[in-house]
């Protein structure tokens, strides 16, 4: 039985104990009543019980650090895009929109500095990335 089946298992009295049996009759009235909320009650004064009177140790939960890596998804293209944020009033909003190559957004550019002699911008790269589960290394 694994440890999370033990701690989600009503615990058992211990033969012979008068403090069990009295709490293992007093759990049984819970039930016969469909009082949950007694049940439960008992059921943790009787683990508290074992761990003092019994020494029952208390089950261990056990957690694991699993170290991932963010990468890039290949199978999703990355997207460049360029925004022109000159202007003297307010910005000038003109945009080359979504390219998969950054060379189509610095041509874009170009072009709108020709023809408006605007030249600032404000580039945004996108893409998709992963997280991978990397092999644990183990310690000698």
């Amino acid at each position: 039985m694994s440890q999370l089946d033990e701690v989600n298992q009503p615990p058992v009295p211990v033969p012979g104990c008068e403090a069990c049996t009295g709490l293992a009759l007093r759990r049984e009235r819970a039930r016969a009543l469909f009082d949950g909320s007694a049940e439960t009650d008992v059921n943790v004064l009787l683990r508290q019980h074992h761990r003092r009177v019994h020494g029952a140790a208390r089950p261990r939960r056990i957690f694991r650090y699993v170290p991932y890596s963010i990468v890039q998804d290949m199978s999703a293209e990355p997207e460049y895009e360029a925004h022109c944020v000159s202007g003297t009033e307010r910005d000038c909003g003109a945009g080359s929109g979504p390219c998969a190559d950054p060379a189509a957004v610095e041509e874009w550019q170009r072009r709108h500095t020709q023809e408006t002699r605007h030249t600032r911008y404000r580039r945004s790269f996108a893409d998709y990335a992963v997280l991978e589960a990397r092999a644990a290394v183990s310690r000698p």
